[in-house]
């Protein structure tokens, strides 16, 4: 009897020591399987801070995909059946009570920024989890940082989530660097600018002068009135000699002012060195100064006709030792729509591109106009 009452209780010990084992392993796998299904995290994945806390928390992302263009709706986080992670969450304690946060007039401003400005993060702060109440959120373009508010105030403390979408980036690189910083609720007034104890800045109208001007038409010489007959001007300056360009309709006009502080105030001298190719028929006159080079450019368009006469000149319209006229005239019409023409320059964006045997300008020059609803340009 003694055996059997033994031998029937190593089989109930036995029994025990297996399901123990058992439960012990599926433990095991719930502990470890726990972690795949969690929300990313950032680095480091969580922080707190309190309404005397001076200095910024920080963290970094840690996601390694990108396309969560459905918002929050389309995240991956650490999930092994869907590669990819396009989101993550950094995890925010804030301490102390509501009274002392809004005694202090504070809140949490949350801020994201990163370097490559063609990625694109939004932004959303939920209460206790990211599947609680959303405090608040930010979702700009490409580029601009993504800035949000926690009132604890109003929003209560506790734990928050700030959750992180990777709406559109570069997978793997220039990752988004968050800080979470108290603030005023109220910024403060900006400081009153100091006193400027340095030279005087002042400002002057110049009027036209308004004095008969020789011009050029097809039937041969006229006046007009200088700098009065515009309609649409252009102004230009040439940095090099100080002289300012006024392209007032058949008129070049350079302008000299004086900055000398006379005594009976301040004067300029207007001079009218036509371009040569300013002659009527004529209607939507341009001018264009680059002011790298200081060349400057008049043009006219030849009314209906689908054409535009350019001059340039290097030397503010006066003549020299090698160009006595001061200006050099296209060869002949440049091919062009009848209205709205525009003169634009300046410096080649790296690369140059390879250019005309012969071509001596630094610069790039673009010239367009419109016929209507079509568009012309030229370089």
């Amino acid at each position: 009897m003694k055996n059997e009452s033994h031998n029937r209780t190593r089989g109930q010990m036995g029994a025990k020591t297996r399901w123990t084992f058992s439960l012990f392993i599926a433990l095991a796998v719930v502990a470890f399987a726990i972690p795949l299904f969690r929300a990313r995290a950032s680095s480091p994945t969580t922080g707190t801070i309190n309404v005397t806390t001076t200095t910024s928390l920080a963290w970094d992302g840690t996601a390694i995909g990108t396309g969560a263009a459905n918002g929050e709706s389309s995240c991956v986080e650490n999930n092994p059946h869907l590669p990819g992670d396009n989101c993550d969450t950094f995890t925010l304690t804030v301490s102390g009570m509501p009274a002392d946060w809004a005694s202090a007039g504070k809140r949490i401003e949350v801020k994201l920024s990163w370097t490559n400005t063609a990625n694109d993060y939004d932004l959303y702060i939920h209460k206790t989890s990211n599947a609680g109440a959303l405090v608040d959120s930010s979702g700009h373009g490409a580029g601009r940082p993504e800035v949000a508010h926690i009132s604890p105030a109003g929003d209560g403390v506790g734990i928050f989530t700030v959750h992180v979408v990777y709406f559109a980036t570069t997978p793997g690189m220039d990752q988004y660097h968050g800080t979470a910083t108290v603030v005023p609720i109220t910024p403060p007034a900006p400081q009153p600018a100091g006193q400027d104890t340095g030279p005087k800045i002042g400002y002057q109208n110049f009027e036209a002068p308004g004095v008969l001007t020789p011009v050029n038409l097809t039937t041969g010489p006229t006046v007009e009135y200088m700098g009065r007959g515009a309609g649409e001007p252009s102004i230009g300056n040439n940095w090099n000699t100080g002289v300012t360009n006024f392209q007032s309709d058949l008129e070049t006009l350079f302008l000299t002012f004086n900055d000398s502080c006379p005594a009976n105030g301040q004067v300029a001298t207007w001079v009218n060195r036509a371009a040569p190719t300013s002659q009527v028929i004529d209607s939507d006159p341009i001018g264009f100064t680059d002011r790298q080079t200081g060349r400057t450019f008049a043009a006219e368009l030849s009314a209906t006709s689908p054409t535009c006469k350019i001059s340039y000149t290097d030397s503010d319209g006066s003549p020299t030792m090698t160009n006595p006229s001061g200006w050099v005239a296209t060869p002949g019409p440049v091919g062009s729509g009848i209205d709205h023409e525009t003169i634009g320059g300046g410096p080649y964006h790296a690369p140059i591109p390879a250019r005309p045997p012969g071509t001596v300008y630094p610069n790039a020059v673009y010239y367009c106009s419109q016929d209507l609803v079509t568009a012309f340009c030229l370089a």
